[in-house]
C-alpha cells in the first residue's frame, strides 16, 4: 500500500470520530487533568491526549485520557503508536474492554487507557521523541501530532 493511500486510510476512517469543538470547558478540563500530575501529549481535531508513566505494584504502565467528542467502547482493547519517522513503538491495552466516561454537561468523553510498558520504552517519554501518535480502536484511527515542550 503507497504512503498516500495509508494517508486517505487514516483520514476517512476519522471521520468515525466527532470534530472536538474547544471552549473555555477544554481548558478546566486540562487544568484538572494536570493537577492529577498528567500534561497533555498530543492533539488532534477529534480529542487531546495526556499521558504519563506510573508504577503500579512494580510494574510501570503508560497512563493515557484522551479527552474527545466521541464516546468509545470496545472489547478488543486499543492499539497505540508512537511515531518518529520509521521509528514506531507500538504498544496494545493493558484491558481488552474499554468504555469512555460521557459528560452530557460538558459535551466530552474521558477515555481512560492503561497500557504495560517497560524500563527502556519509559525512557522514551522522558525527552521530545516523537511527532505524532495512532491511536486505533474497533478498527478506526486517530492521527495526533506530539505537543513540543
Amino acid at each position: 500500500m503507497g504512503f498516500f493511500k495509508k494517508i486517505d486510510k487514516v483520514f476517512t476512517s476519522a471521520e468515525k470520530f466527532n470534530l472536538m469543538e474547544r471552549n473555555e470547558v477544554d481548558i478546566q478540563i486540562e487544568e484538572n487533568i494536570k493537577q492529577a500530575g498528567i500534561n497533555k501529549f498530543a492533539a488532534s481535531d477529534y480529542g487531546d491526549l495526556y499521558l504519563r508513566v506510573n508504577e503500579l505494584g512494580g510494574f510501570l504502565i503508560l497512563e493515557t485520557i484522551m479527552v474527545s467528542a466521541t464516546d468509545l467502547k470496545s472489547k478488543k482493547g486499543t492499539i497505540i503508536s508512537f511515531i518518529k519517522g520509521n521509528e514506531i513503538l507500538k504498544l496494545e491495552s493493558d484491558e481488552n474492554k474499554i468504555e469512555s466516561d460521557f459528560s452530557s454537561a460538558v459535551n466530552k468523553s474521558i477515555t481512560k487507557i492503561d497500557y504495560n510498558i517497560t524500563t527502556k520504552e519509559a525512557e522514551n517519554f522522558k525527552e521530545d521523541k516523537y511527532d505524532s501518535v495512532r491511536f486505533e480502536i474497533n478498527g478506526n484511527k486517530i492521527l495526533f501530532a506530539v505537543l513540543k515542550s
